[in-house]
C-alpha cells in the first residue's frame, strides 16, 4: 500500500486536467491503490463541466507504467486473477468509452498494463526516448487488462500478434508505422506537446464531440449497416441541441457575409466629383 504519498496526481490546466501516475521509485506500476484512485479520478473529471480534455501520464522521467504489481500478481490464484482482470478492463473499458477526449503522454516504458492503458486512451503521444511491449508471455502469461482486443483495434492483427506473442520492447521509431502512436516529441518536449495537442480538442462542442467519439468506437465493433444506423441516430440526438443548431446557422451567417463582401468587391462604387 501507497501510504507515503499520492499514487495519483491531478492538475488542472485550463480545459485540460492531467492526472499523473505517482509512483516513480516503482516505475509508475499499476496497483489496487492507483487503479482506486484512476477511477475516482474518471468520476471527478466526468462530472466536471470545465474539464474537456484528460492527460494522463507517469511520474518521472524513466515510465509512463511499466505494467502491473508483479507481487500482487503472483499471490493471485486462478479466481482472484479473473476477478482482477476482469477489474482492471472495466477500468480500461470505462477510459476507452469515456465522454471526453483521453490523451495517453507516454513519457518512458509503457509495458503491459502500462502499455495497456496508453491504448485505451483515444490519443497516444509519445516521447522519442518510450518503449512498448507486452512481457507477459515471456513470464508464461498473457495481457488481461484488454491488451489482446485493444492491440488488434488499434494496430491490426499482424501487428497486434507481433507485440503480444513476441514480449519484445519495441522502440518509437519501430512502432510508428504501427498506427498507435498519434505524436512523437523530444522528452523535454513532451508535456508542451500534448498539452497544445489537448487544446486543439477542446475548441469544439463537448456533446458533439462525445456523439463523435462514441460514433467511431462502434464502427470497428459493429456490421457497417448497424454501425451507420448509430451514426444516424447519434447525429439526430446531437443535431437536435440548440447549440447544433446555433453552429449551423452560424456558418451561414458567415457565408452569407463573406459573399456579400465579395459582391461588394466585385461592384463598386463609381464616385463623380467635381
Amino acid at each position: 500500500m501507497d501510504t507515503d504519498l499520492d499514487v495519483l496526481l491531478t492538475e488542472q490546466l485550463g480545459p485540460v486536467r492531467l492526472l499523473t501516475i505517482n509512483r516513480p521509485r516503482r516505475l509508475n506500476a499499476l496497483n489496487p491503490d492507483v487503479m482506486l484512485a484512476l477511477n475516482a479520478a474518471l468520476d471527478a473529471a466526468a462530472s466536471d463541466d470545465a474539464t474537456r480534455a484528460l492527460v494522463i501520464t507517469g511520474a518521472g522521467s524513466k515510465a509512463f507504467v511499466a505494467g502491473n504489481e508483479v507481487d500482487a500478481l503472483a499471490a493471485l490464484d486462478g479466481v482472484g486473477a479473473y476477478r482482477e482482470m476482469m477489474a482492471g478492463q472495466r477500468t480500461f473499458l470505462r477510459l476507452h468509452e469515456f465522454a471526453k477526449p483521453t490523451l495517453a503522454m507516454v513519457n518512458g516504458y509503457a509495458l503491459g498494463g502500462g502499455f495497456e492503458l496508453a491504448l485505451a486512451c483515444d490519443f497516444l503521444l509519445a516521447a522519442d526516448s518510450a518503449r512498448f511491449g507486452f512481457p507477459e508471455i515471456s513470464l508464461n502469461t498473457m495481457p488481461g487488462w484488454g491488451g489482446t482486443q485493444l492491440a488488434v483495434k488499434k494496430m491490426g492483427l499482424a501487428r497486434a500478434k507481433q507485440m503480444v506473442l513476441s514480449g519484445h520492447h519495441f522502440t518509437v521509431d519501430e512502432c510508428l508505422h504501427f498506427g498507435f502512436i498519434h505524436q512523437v516529441a523530444a522528452a523535454e518536449n513532451l508535456r508542451a506537446a500534448t498539452l497544445e495537442f489537448a487544446a486543439t480538442l477542446t475548441r469544439h462542442h463537448p456533446f458533439a464531440m462525445e456523439m463523435a467519439k462514441r460514433s467511431v468506437n462502434r464502427a470497428s465493433e459493429l456490421p457497417l449497416s448497424a454501425g451507420m444506423e448509430f451514426e444516424a441516430a447519434n447525429y439526430a440526438v446531437n443535431f437536435g441541441t440548440a447549440d447544433a443548431r446555433a453552429g449551423l446557422h452560424g456558418f451561414l451567417a458567415r457565408r452569407d457575409e463573406k459573399h456579400l463582401r465579395a459582391q461588394d468587391r466585385s461592384h463598386p462604387t463609381n464616385e463623380v466629383t467635381t
